[in-house]
């Protein structure tokens, strides 16, 4: 009886501290959401922005301002902030890439293409600039399991940006 009373009292240590740990995690988590949340909506001030969608990512921000046609992208690591605006009129395309790392021959029947996704990201091609990308996906930081999630937003995005695209495209 004696050693079920002392399994008993060990498996429930170890559930409270399981328990404690992911409290801490989760309360660090939520700190970190609203510092970068409370820059971004600084950020957006700053720059007289009002946005009417809105994508929080891991690390990072978006939102659109639709009147305005911009998107600001607000991004944290290593508790710096960086940040940039794109302007929707010189946006000549908004497209979905993937990036793969290598693949050696014969991976392919074993392996799921998934599986070598390094990165997802949002791709701007801008008029005069140089490119722009957002990151929606890295293998360094999301799950394998997240890939789908991800692509649905990314591609949501896209889909919102190509509409917006169009008014412009006619007038010229």
């Amino acid at each position: 009886m004696s050693t079920l009373v002392i399994a008993a009292i060990l498996v429930g240590s170890v559930g409270g501290i399981f328990l404690f740990l992911i409290t801490i995690h989760n309360i660090h988590k939520r700190k970190t959401m609203n510092s970068i949340l409370k820059h971004f909506s600084q950020l957006g001030t700053e720059n007289n922005l009002s946005f009417s969608s809105q994508e929080v990512l891991n690390h990072s921000i978006l939102g659109l301002d639709g009147i305005n046609r911009k998107i600001l992208v607000v991004t944290r690591e290593n508790d710096e902030y960086s940040s940039f605006i794109i302007d929707l009129n010189k946006v000549k395309n908004c497209t979905v890439k993937k990036i793969y790392g290598t693949i050696k021959s014969g991976d392919l029947k074993n392996n799921k293409l998934e599986q070598y996704l390094e990165k997802m990201v949002l791709h701007f091609e801008l008029h005069g600039n140089l490119p722009v990308e957002i990151d929606f996906y890295k293998n360094s930081i999301n799950h394998i399991f997240e890939t789908k999630e991800l692509e649905n937003k990314a591609r949501h995005w896209e889909s919102i940006l190509s509409k917006m695209q169009l008014p412009l495209k006619n007038r010229a």
